[in-house]
């Protein structure tokens, strides 16, 4: 049964929620090479508590410091995690899945966008965040046969989850994926397993295939060469929430 333009919208709006109170935090924590943030980088000032969260969830600028006479930018561009994840969980609403699958869709779109606003900024996905996203699924997933009686599709989750793994780990082995790719791979194939195998190779191709466009666009246009790091997190996400969605 398709859904109404309100309940998209209301979806829609619950997103620009989540994006301002769960995702800017995260993409703000994250977007340094290595470990984590709570305070503003150009002051010291604590970012994450108090009345200083406003400065980041609200204003976007420190009121503490200033630089070149305004007040320092935090986190992320104005309204992109906001704007990111209501089209996000809009999108998720309006694919029709239902229960435990939607909610698996959900987290993943929410979480998805933290990761794929780092690794555009820092070429990183950091560990937590994909342990989340993993920790989420599987548990939604687990859920869903625990309720609705779906082992052969938690059994072929499973599956794919390794396979992909281990395909994932020798791309590393190779130079031609980032550890961080394969530690996300196996949760998107997962998700993406449990509607078919299919879904597995559709999903993860139209991942890699994005990031191949993305990395030629870049060469050509002479924005990186040949061996630069190419942030892979971004179209692997994309191609598999948009197949999952599209397959509810």
């Amino acid at each position: 049964m398709s859904l109404s333009p309100t309940a998209i919208a209301l979806a829609a709006a619950a997103g620009l929620a989540a994006g301002v109170l769960l995702v800017r935090p995260a993409v703000f924590t994250y977007s340094i090479p290595t470990g984590s943030r709570t305070t503003c980088p150009h002051c010291g000032r604590p970012i994450l508590r108090g009345r200083a969260a406003a400065d980041l969830l609200l204003r976007r600028r420190c009121s503490a410091c200033s630089t070149n006479g305004r007040s320092a930018r935090l986190g992320p561009p104005a309204l992109a995690p906001e704007v990111l994840t209501a089209l996000a969980v809009g999108g998720c609403v309006a694919g029709g899945a239902k229960g435990w699958l939607l909610a698996a869709q959900l987290w993943l779109a929410i979480v998805g966008t933290a990761l794929l606003l780092i690794d555009v900024a820092v070429k990183r996905l950091p560990d937590r965040l994909t342990g989340a996203a993993a920790a989420g699924v599987a548990v939604l997933l687990v859920a869903a046969t625990a309720t609705g009686g779906q082992w052969a599709a938690l059994e072929r989750a499973a599956a794919a989850a390794g396979a992909v793994a281990v395909v994932f780990l020798v791309l590393v082995l190779i130079g031609g994926m980032g550890l961080g790719d394969a530690k996300l791979a196996p949760t998107l194939a997962g998700l993406l397993a449990w509607h078919s195998w299919a879904a597995v190779y559709w999903g993860i191709s139209a991942g890699v295939l994005l990031g191949a466009v993305h990395a030629a666009v870049l060469v050509v246009g002479r924005r990186a060469n040949r061996k630069a790091e190419i942030a892979f997190g971004p179209a692997l996400l994309i191609g598999t929430v948009a197949t999952s969605i599209l397959l509810s």
